[in-house]
């Protein structure tokens, strides 16, 4: 299978800031994984355009970022997911205060539960978020890595919105 994403373009640079570099047998399981993941969801003939123009790769999966910061954090700080205020500590390196940690959290766990039916349905189809999820794990074995790296992906967001100092 034509590997059409590249390791540059799924690690996401403010986690490899935070993390540090991943070793490149890491960043090439983990194109693995999300190219295995894209050829599953959107079948060999949009995988076939993609790889003919990877610009489409976000337009069309913007999912498979997420899948990726997913696995990177679980490969770095697994196997269990952070809860989201140890994962703003981990994301922000310890510098929030308890009471902003607390409230980002909340933040993050909100805005991670209000979007995820679009992660899941772009994934899954229509009404996926209504299905066993059971059955939504069996379809998409890694999908507990992507659901965990929208959340990273929130966190991430929100740190870098918050004002310098």
């Amino acid at each position: 299978m034509a590997e059409v994403l590249d390791a540059e373009e799924l690690l996401d640079q403010a986690l490899v800031a935070t993390l540090g570099p991943f070793q490149p047998d890491v960043a090439n399981a983990v194109v693995g994984i999300c190219t295995d993941a894209l050829a599953t969801t959107v079948g060999p003939e949009i995988l076939a355009v993609l790889d003919g123009d990877r610009r489409l790769v976000p337009l069309v999966a913007p999912w498979v970022f997420d899948l990726a910061r997913g696995v990177l954090v679980l490969q770095r700080r697994g196997p269990g997911e952070l809860r989201s205020g140890d994962l703003l500590d981990l994301l922000s390196g310890h510098l929030l205060s308890e009471h902003d940690r607390i409230r980002f959290a909340q933040t993050v766990d909100l805005a991670a539960t209000l979007t995820l039916d679009r992660v899941l349905e772009q994934v899954l189809g229509p009404g996926a978020c209504a299905a066993d999820p059971r059955a939504n794990a069996l379809a998409a074995p890694w999908l507990a890595a992507l659901t965990y790296g929208h959340r990273v992906h929130i966190a991430l967001e929100l740190l870098r919105l918050l004002p310098a100092g």
